[in-house]
């Protein structure tokens, strides 16, 4: 299993189990920093460097790969996409998330922070794993996410969960600690708190107003991404 743009490797971590359900799972992170990180927290995980858009394996060479939080960030989707099709067997899994176009899609922190940070030049930069290369951090509906997998995957489970709370927080650490304060290190010690709100609102299923978009899909032979 590949954890694509995995962090500083808290995903992989929970992904490979204890005991008989060990998983062999394998990060992947662009990020030297993350990956940095990521050896000092877990340092029983694998993290290679590398990009969601040219990963470092042969053609159908594992059986699922999980993708969170990623495809939002990238310039091209579809190329995303293609390649972890390429990886992927036959009959693999995909397991990808992204931010829904839901109706607290304005809350995004990485796209109202920057908006901020324009009208007070001295604010500091959003961190670079968060940086978007379109410049907009991107929002999905089933139906657009649905049209990009195209006929390579098969969806068969969605769910939008969430309520977008995670967002408030997020925005509240940047404007506090890399605009007022400008402390780096300030806002990189209290990730920990982000990603524990991130993952309890997560629970929460909100249907049509969820912020988070999730589905699992089925790589199918010889299909090809929108």
């Amino acid at each position: 299993m590949l954890d694509v743009g995995c962090a500083f490797g808290y995903g992989t971590a929970a992904l490979i189990g204890t005991g008989r359900a060990r998983r062999q799972v394998i990060g992947v992170e662009r990020d030297p920093t993350h990956i940095q990180e990521a050896a000092r927290r877990f340092p029983w995980i694998q993290v290679l460097e590398g990009d969601a858009a040219a990963l470092p394996f042969g053609d159908g060479a594992v059986d699922a790969v999980v993708m969170l939080d990623v495809l939002e960030h990238v310039a091209e989707p579809s190329a995303v996409l293609a390649e972890v099709h390429r990886v992927l067997r036959p009959g693999g899994v995909l397991v990808l998330s992204v931010p829904h176009r839901g109706l607290l899609a304005p809350l995004d922190s990485l796209n109202v922070y920057p908006r901020l940070q324009r009208r007070h030049p001295s604010w500091q930069p959003v961190e670079a794993a968060d940086e978007v290369a379109t410049g907009t951090h991107q929002h999905f509906t089933i139906t657009e996410l649905r049209r990009l997998l195209g006929s390579s995957f098969v969806i068969d489970r969605t769910s939008r969960t969430g309520l977008g709370v995670t967002e408030l927080v997020h925005l509240g650490l940047l404007v506090t600690f890399k605009g007022v304060l400008r402390s780096r290190a300030a806002y990189r010690s209290l990730l920990l708190l982000h990603l524990l709100v991130y993952i309890l609102d997560d629970l929460i299923p909100a249907g049509r107003w969820g912020y988070h978009l999730t589905v699992r899909a089925t790589a199918v032979a010889g299909g090809e991404p929108a």
